[in-house]
């Protein structure tokens, strides 16, 4: 949405091609959007929302069905010869990694890299902050950020950086071509770092906890599928390992945008003054406690057939991107 807000506001014509009408694509609409609703997978639909665009941007939910969306998008893209494509990758991709969505990820790069004629560009995010977020409640009515990080660190992006950088090279594409950017935040940040920050902008000591992943899978299953539970896991066991520090932060936002990325506490504020649950209540205290024990009564969610690991012909060719040499190869630092 950010992206179509800001691209309205420069004054060129979008279209959203939105999967359901809700309040969302209304304010979209009362801006000035077309509004096309369908689906990422029916090439009926997708040729109705590309039919005349000369650029789009490809920006898929962690569901499965992402690399036939991906396909789609492609063979319209290839009818309709857009000039340019940004799409929306992933840091971690790679062909060997157990997340089915990574790996689809990797495939998809490759498939909008062969698009004839037109310009790709590729944004390659890695941890946003809209994560931590997620649990904003329970550090503030609790002092506690319960995440399953272990020491590793990030620079985590806002979203809203994250779209200022899509928008402008959707809206000046030249000079972009073939390049791939890694929007960040302005810091590497440990989670005593993230709880520390948290805290001075709750006015509350808040405490980071290592999370068993186990007991985090149980907590988030009402809120998110098995498939994208059994991508978390895999994501938080490289963040553990420090993939996401490799080569950041990065000064893309700036470079880009002509404005300095948001720090960790510029974002924390925002969301604090828009979560409810950030506002200390007792009614609030006891609705996370009961959900938390509910939550403990569950089975541990199965997350195992929906990773990657049946898709090859040995177990030994899986590895995370933090353990794959050819992976650090090509995101590490070169050398001078």
């Amino acid at each position: 949405m950010p992206v179509v807000l800001q691209l309205l506001d420069e004054g060129f014509p979008v279209t959203a091609f939105v999967h359901r009408a809700d309040q969302r694509s209304e304010r979209l609409k009362a801006k000035g959007a077309d509004i096309v609703v369908g689906s990422l997978t029916d090439p009926t639909d997708m040729r109705t929302a590309m039919a005349g665009a000369r650029r789009a941007y490809f920006c898929v939910p962690n569901e499965a069905g992402y690399l036939k969306a991906a396909a789609i998008f492609t063979v319209v893209a290839a009818e309709q010869q857009l000039d340019s494509v940004v799409a929306m990758s992933q840091w971690l991709s790679h062909p060997t990694h157990s997340s089915i969505h990574t790996r689809e990820s990797w495939l998809a790069d490759r498939l909008f890299a062969l698009l004839p004629g037109t310009a790709v560009t590729f944004i390659n995010v890695g941890f946003f902050a809209d994560n931590e977020m997620q649990v904003l409640p329970f550090a503030a009515q609790f002092g506690l950020l319960s995440l399953p990080y272990g020491s590793g660190k990030n620079a985590p992006p806002s979203n809203e950086d994250i779209a200022r950088v899509v928008a402008e090279i959707l809206a000046r594409p030249e000079g972009h071509t073939g390049k791939t950017y890694r929007p960040m935040g302005p810091q590497l940040l440990s989670p005593q770092d993230i709880a520390a920050i948290l805290g001075k902008v709750l006015g509350r000591k808040v405490t980071y906890r290592h999370a068993q992943m186990q007991m985090l899978l149980k907590m988030m299953r009402g809120r998110l599928s098995l498939y994208n539970l059994a991508a978390y896991s895999q994501y938080v066991i490289d963040y553990q390992k420090n993939a996401f520090a490799v080569n950041a932060p990065t000064d893309v936002v700036r470079r880009i945008t002509g404005r300095e990325a948001e720090d960790f506490e510029t974002i924390a504020r925002r969301y604090v003054a828009t979560t409810p649950g950030a506002r200390r209540s007792f009614a609030i205290q006891f609705r996370l406690m009961l959900g938390m024990l509910i939550s403990l009564l569950r089975p541990v969610p199965q997350t195992a057939p929906y990773l990657a690991l049946d898709e090859f012909s040995e177990r030994s060719h899986v590895a995370l991107s933090a353990d794959s040499p050819e992976w650090r190869q090509s995101h590490e630092p070169k050398a001078k």
